[in-house]
């Protein structure tokens, strides 16, 4: 009887065990392709979760607590989606070097951002295409963004890679220093086009001597971030009026628009209303409005950007804009999320990525950190934070930028900032106007050399006639000669040929 039983035994063990197996078949599918993004892994599979090396740029030291930061964070993923994530801050000076070395060298890496570099690195094919997988994996972020803003980042009508959810639109005008404004009683009001900054550069020549009306930003121009034109990438060939009216790619520096603005920023600079050496000052443009050697400066902006100024000058600014909210596609790209070409799992990539659009709680622990020790709430609200006792910005053991990790929107305010500021930001990308070529991205792979040799006259003459200090007459010519001779008009070309194939496949579709 006990030899029976023995027979018995061993032929149930054998049973389990080739139900076992049986029971983990599809276990190692990489792409959870058809499981819901964000959902528990419905077989039950034992398997270790997938770790997903995230890399973006860093403009500070690692902080001191981000492995404690990513071990919260992975707790909650593993949990969803089986995923845990690698957090990895790389300088942002050394940043495209190294993403580039990673790549070539076969170093893991799984998802990655960038900052005014999507399009080169769809260019480079760096970026998988993720368009492909997006609905199985991350239809929760395309839900976030909106179509209009998702198809913005399609190339050849493939997307590479998916925009933070923050200001996806500008508005444009002048941020100036409050105290000015008040001591002088400038209305802000009257302050509706390019011309009518004269009325706040006039009231600071006339009462402030040594205080230039106007600095240009750092490194730039006057008019670095104050523009007219949907660039279409880089400037050679653009459309005017930021794209609102037509399809026709013309050459910005050479309209009649463009001379108007520079001949007024000529005038301005006779009339000693802007910055002397603008042309050429390396000092940062919130340095000159602090120290009172400048009382403003033109910018791109968004909603809460007076409060931002105001934290980055140091001294209370007030802003006038003469510039409807418009959204282009460099405004969409110019912070942007993809999947490395090299990740072994692209799916699994995304399904974190979709937690960064759709997790309130990912999200905050990303931008934040863990709450009682780098946060606490404000006390009354559940939305607005402050740092605890005893922790300033200077000595938080985490902090991050939450405009470029995935859904600002569900990102909790600091305290100061206008605790409804992400609902405005996304009423403003909800009501800008969109440029007709919006999700058109230029491929200049045909005329390198015509771009190279083009930039090189921009860097030549853009920032000194655009800060006023050469005489019109003889720059302006001499500037657009050289474009001309360096091909501008071949780039022009090209684009238009680009531009006319894209929107007649947008009209097809």
């Amino acid at each position: 009887m006990k030899k029976k039983l023995g027979w018995l035994s061993l032929i149930l063990v054998f049973m389990l065990a080739v139900t076992a197996c049986s029971g983990n078949t599809g276990g190692n599918n990489a792409g959870g392709g058809n499981k819901e993004a964000g959902s528990a892994d419905p077989s039950g599979s034992k398997e270790a979760p997938y770790e997903v090396v995230y890399a973006y740029p860093a403009f500070s030291n690692v902080p001191a607590d981000i492995q404690e930061v990513q071990e919260a964070i992975n707790r909650i993923s593993v949990d969803k989606i089986n995923v845990k994530v690698k957090l990895l801050p790389i300088s942002n000076s050394a940043f495209t070097n190294q993403i580039n070395l990673m790549l070539s060298s076969g170093e893991k890496l799984d998802m990655f951002a960038m900052l005014s570099s999507y399009s080169n690195q769809v260019a480079k094919g760096a970026l998988y295409p993720i368009g492909n997988i997006m609905e199985a994996n991350a239809q929760g972020t395309i839900d976030a963004l909106g179509i209009d803003y998702y198809n913005a980042t399609k190339v050849g009508g493939v997307s590479y890679g998916v925009p933070s959810l923050r200001d996806l639109a500008q508005d444009f005008g002048i941020v100036v220093r409050k105290d000015i404004v008040d001591k002088y009683n400038i209305n802000l009001d009257e302050v509706t086009t390019f011309d009518d900054f004269e009325l706040i550069f006039k009231a600071v020549k006339d009462n402030e001597p040594g205080m230039a009306g106007a600095t240009n930003l750092t490194n730039g121009s006057i008019l670095s971030t104050y523009g007219i034109q949907d660039p279409l990438g880089n400037n050679l060939g653009v459309l005017l009026n930021h794209g609102l009216d037509d399809l026709k790619v013309v050459n910005l520096f050479a309209s009649d628009e463009y001379k108007q603005i520079v001949t007024k920023i000529r005038e301005w600079y006779e009339a000693g209303y802007l910055v002397k050496d603008a042309a050429t000052s390396p000092e940062l443009n919130n340095v000159m409005v602090k120290s009172g050697k400048a009382a403003s400066w033109l910018s791109a902006m968004k909603p809460g950007f007076e409060t931002q100024e105001s934290r980055n000058v140091g001294v209370d600014m007030t802003a006038a804009r003469t510039q409807a909210p418009v959204a282009m596609t460099d405004t969409v790209t110019n912070v942007a999320i993809g999947v490395a070409a090299t990740s072994e799992q692209p799916e699994k990539a995304l399904q974190f990525l979709n937690l960064m659009y759709t997790d309130k709680e990912i999200v905050n622990l990303i931008d934040w950190g863990i709450e009682g020790k780098h946060y606490v709430k404000a006390e009354g609200s559940d939305n607005v934070i402050k740092y605890p006792d005893g922790v300033t910005g200077d000595n938080v053991g985490y902090k991050s930028d939450g405009w470029m990790h995935g859904n600002q929107f569900l990102s909790y305010v600091f305290e100061g900032d206008d605790p409804e500021v992400y609902v405005k930001m996304n009423e403003f990308n909800q009501s800008a106007a969109k440029s007709k070529a919006l999700g058109f991205t230029f491929n200049g792979d045909s005329v390198k050399a015509e771009i190279a040799a083009c930039n090189a006259v921009l860097d030549q003459y853009r920032r000194a006639i655009e800060s006023g200090v050469l005489e019109l007459d003889k720059a302006l010519p001499e500037f657009l000669k050289k474009l001309d001779d360096a091909g501008i008009n071949t780039i022009i070309t090209e684009k238009q040929k680009q531009l006319d194939e894209w929107a007649a496949g947008n009209a097809s579709k």
